[in-house]
């Protein structure tokens, strides 16, 4: 497929790119919870790895690639609250137009108590949220990868429901003989098409970069990534700004230097493949985590993430723990396969 194809099929899965978005809070916030183990366990950030993981075209579209091919994924994410976490993803090539790939992300809040305003129980309601993205790569020129999906939308909160569309643009580099990949993503372009409260609110637009480089004589991969170049300042509105002056007794502002501002957009991590053989030791560390959700008295190791990952016969099995906050620390487990492999 020529260029110019794939760019009309580029423009018209953008829903509404152009449109202005009006309202004050973010909806569908649930599009940044992340499911994939090995993201998660690398600190949440690296979006540039090009390999056979389909897991990874949940976040950016430009890396699904041929190695990707009949690869499919499932994993669960046991989160805070009883909150569970569902993905699947699925990627086939085809020759004359490019790698496709298929993903469903869904988020089970749990039953909540109904109650009135006198506290009566008046039974139980449920909320979740769903997210299913089409997706296609392109290969524009020998080291260069284009990739768009669209995403439909979908929220049900008690009585309340929004649907929407939205899309990411990926644009990766890649050099295979320095093992450099480097990626830009442009994410959640889109709007609501309907309401919870009949207020049109934003999406969580986010524009990240994010570069991976494997070492020559080592097996290891080191990623670094920055997040929300759109947005310099993305410290935490609940994050204490004013605190008492204990000598003059009166309100003193907390200033951040601009160096923890800027940290704040990074997340490093590491792959150790030890011996190049089917066993994968991974860890992270995301400085916003770490910012915004430690305490003075405890920090632990909130912000850090550590994960395994290793092969059996024909299947491929992820774990990921990372701290965010000392009442608790998500855990994400996956499965995958290459349907090829059993004739498919």
């Amino acid at each position: 497929m020529s260029f110019k194809y794939f760019l009309f099929l580029f423009l018209f899965v953008l829903p509404e790119i152009v449109c202005s978005q009006n309202g004050g809070q973010k909806s569908f916030s649930f599009l940044n919870i992340e499911h994939s183990p090995r993201i998660e366990s690398l600190g949440g950030g690296p979006i540039s790895i090009i390999d056979d993981d389909v897991s990874m075209i949940q976040s950016n579209p430009s890396l699904l690639n041929s190695k990707m091919h009949n690869e499919v994924y499932f994993s669960f994410v046991d989160y805070f609250a009883d909150i569970n976490l569902f993905s699947f993803s699925f990627a086939h090539e085809f020759k004359e137009i490019g790698v496709f790939g298929l993903s469903l992300k869904s988020v089970s809040y749990g039953d909540f108590e109904r109650n009135d305003q006198t506290g009566s129980r008046n039974g139980l309601f449920n909320a979740n949220d769903q997210v299913i993205s089409f997706g296609l790569s392109k290969k524009l020129l020998n080291y260069i990868l284009l990739g768009v999906n669209f995403n439909i939308l979908n929220s049900n909160y008690e009585s309340y429901s929004s649907f929407g569309l939205a899309s990411n643009i990926g644009i990766t580099y890649f050099d295979e003989s320095k093992k450099l990949y480097s990626s830009i993503l442009i994410k959640n372009l889109g709007r609501q098409l309907s309401y919870y409260n009949y207020e049109q609110e934003k999406l969580p637009f986010e524009i990240q970069f994010a570069i991976t480089r494997e070492l020559k004589y080592l097996p290891f991969k080191y990623f670094l990534s920055y997040d929300n170049i759109n947005n310099f300042d993305i410290s935490s509105i609940y994050k204490l700004k004013v605190q008492t002056n204990l000598e003059s007794d009166s309100p003193q502002i907390i200033d951040e230097s601009i160096a923890k501002t800027l940290l704040r957009h990074v997340t490093i991590g590491g792959e150790l493949n030890p011996f190049r053989k089917s066993l994968f030791l991974r860890g992270g560390f995301n400085f916003q985590r770490r910012f915004d959700l430690t305490t003075d008295a405890y920090p632990a190791m909130i912000g850090f993430s550590w994960g395994i990952g290793f092969r059996v016969s024909k299947y491929f099995f992820d774990y990921s723990r990372s701290v965010y906050h000392l009442t608790g620390s998500p855990n994400n487990f996956s499965i995958a396969t290459n349907l090829s492999t059993f004739g498919l």
